[in-house]
């Protein structure tokens, strides 16, 4: 792929200083797999999900699958961002993502709002941008509480297939 093409999915920087945090620790450790990778400027691209099925009574959905796994402190430290689900509502979005705390179920704990906008994608692409992606209290968790509600966030861009399934 050449580095003029789009990449299909969710693509965020979660949160600049967090990354760096992880990155100047000893023992910090960063991973990306099972549909997640790792782009430049310390992004993360999350592929598309064909296969979850949409929340009843939503105005969009858009799915994308992939863990991301931040770890330190000697395991006391330990963030999972996996499965990244969007939901729209109006013209707030959430960003919500599986429970690392039960293993083997999919409960979900909602982490980011933001207001997607159309953004401009090449032929056959639709693309929706956000540049207010601010914290939500049941997200805050997720980051042993070192952030607080409303706490910005980086922007994101979400890229699929120009279709009627893409929202």
């Amino acid at each position: 792929m050449s580095a003029a093409e789009p990449l299909l999915g969710l693509r965020w920087g979660i949160k600049a200083t967090f990354l760096t945090y992880i990155a100047r620790m000893p023992d910090g450790q960063g991973s990306a797999s099972d549909g997640a990778r790792s782009v430049e400027n310390d992004e993360f691209v999350f592929e598309p999900d064909p296969s979850a099925t949409a929340p009843e009574g939503v105005d969009g959905f858009w799915a994308f699958r992939g863990d991301v796994r931040f770890q330190g402190h000697f395991g006391l430290l330990y963030v999972r961002i996996a499965d990244p689900h969007v939901v729209l509502r109006g013209t707030q979005a959430e960003l919500n993502v599986v429970d690392p705390s039960e293993p083997g179920t999919k409960p979900r704990i909602p982490l980011v709002r933001f207001v997607p906008r159309p953004g401009a994608a090449p032929s056959g692409l639709r693309t929706w941008e956000a540049e207010d992606v601010r914290l939500l209290a049941e997200g805050a968790g997720l980051f042993n509480n070192v952030y607080s509600m409303g706490e910005p966030f980086e922007p994101l861009t979400i890229t699929l297939p120009a279709s009627p399934q893409a929202g």
